[in-house]
């Protein structure tokens, strides 16, 4: 093992398909049944994100959980882990037992030593799964914290607008004069420095090893010189499907959690590009000071099972982590689609995906980087004296 994100609503909410009307009941009885499982005295308690993404992890892993082993949960919403873990750590007893974290939060979690370390038998091996390492996608397995699953941000063109050839590449969607028409970015330097960078030729794993220089920095911002004019900016990502309805705007970057909600209920009629996709994906970890720790190291083994993954996505379109869950997964639960063609993770679409780095924009180097962004949107960048 290696030592050391969401917005989308659960389709059925609201109703287009034949199922709809049955799928908001279900959805209205699981959110009553949600908050009460969260007020109930059980004697496993997790911490996780809210929403559509707990509701998820309820029908893929609490419930089924909760019916295998009798061991009730305790559901706790919780946005900022890391300062938790760290009053744990000198607590008596940790206030949760399992705790579902970001790529980068897990990564720190694990440098401070505040969870528990794991070993290959706490992880579920699965049918015709050899090497779990090799297993578990993009080298993301971690000595005291298991995978889950991803979620995406990626390149979206508008099915009807090129008759001919089609834009495939980030290269192509700065291509005004073979692709003409307006693109819909992100106004942040996080994901759209990422893309200016990629679409110069910058390999996906040389990308912040690039960003970290002004040169590479030098390189993104000509090529979103070239672009700035053509560029309807979103802050918020529901703005992001928004652009893409309007006659003006050819292609985009969306996250895909909202493009499915976007094309199963309004019928956006789009073409998703899945290479040079930004990935980030969550772990499960167990806090050093767990009460329950026999209760949560089997939680998290049963959570991150190949078949259990899988189950998740039928509820949102995040991929499993483990190559060996894209087997299990089928259609959604509530609508006739199949979830494969929306995941993150399938071997198809992974190929040339980034993982997005957290910790890079969170450093100096980083936040430098959207000082400069931000300077450039208002039309003063400037550069520092010295190029390296």
């Amino acid at each position: 093992m290696r030592s050391s994100k969401r917005g989308m609503a659960i389709f059925g909410r609201s109703g287009i398909l034949s199922g709809i009307v049955a799928g908001i009941a279900v959805i209205a009885v699981g959110g009553f049944a949600a908050a009460a499982l969260a007020e109930a005295n059980g004697n496993l308690k997790i911490s996780t994100s809210a929403g559509a993404y707990q509701l998820s992890q309820k029908n893929a892993f609490f419930d089924p959980f909760n019916k295998k082993t009798g061991t009730s949960i305790d559901v706790e919403t919780n946005n900022n882990p890391i300062e938790k873990l760290k009053s744990w750590k000198t607590a008596s007893k940790a206030g949760m037992d399992v705790v579902n974290l970001t790529s980068h939060q897990a990564e720190v979690a694990c440098r401070e030593g505040l969870l528990r370390l794991l070993n290959s038998s706490d992880i579920e091996t699965g049918p015709n799964v050899k090497d779990l390492s090799k297993d578990f996608l993009g080298d993301s397995l971690m000595d005291c914290a298991v995978p889950s699953v991803a979620w995406s941000s990626l390149m979206v063109v508008k099915h009807d607008a090129f008759k001919k050839k089609k834009p495939r590449t980030w290269r192509d969607f700065f291509n005004t004069k073979s692709y003409p028409g307006k693109r819909s970015m992100r106004q942040s330097a996080r994901y759209t420095m990422e893309i200016a960078l990629m679409s110069r030729r910058v390999k996906a794993q040389d990308v912040y090893s690039s960003l970290s220089t002004i040169n590479g920095q030098k390189k993104a911002f000509q090529a979103l010189d070239k672009l700035r004019d053509d560029i309807v900016w979103w802050d918020k990502s529901p703005q992001s499907i928004k652009n893409l309805m309007t006659d003006e705007v050819v292609m985009g970057v969306a996250y895909n959690g909202r493009l499915f909600d976007a094309i199963v209920k309004q019928s956006l009629d789009v073409t998703l590009i899945w290479q040079g996709q930004i990935y980030d994906f969550d772990y499960w970890g167990i806090p050093v000071k767990s009460g329950n720790q026999v209760e949560a190291l089997e939680f998290v083994k049963f959570a991150t099972a190949p078949e259990q993954l899988a189950q998740q996505s039928r509820w949102m379109p995040y991929g499993p982590m483990r190559k060996s869950s894209i087997d299990f997964v089928g259609n959604h639960e509530l609508i006739d689609v199949h979830m494969s063609a929306y995941l993150p993770t399938t071997k198809a679409h992974f190929q040339r995906a980034l993982k997005f780095n957290e910790g890079w924009w969170l450093s100096e180097d980083g936040q430098k980087l959207e000082e400069r962004f931000k300077a450039w949107l208002d039309g003063k960048l400037e550069w520092p004296e010295k190029s390296d």
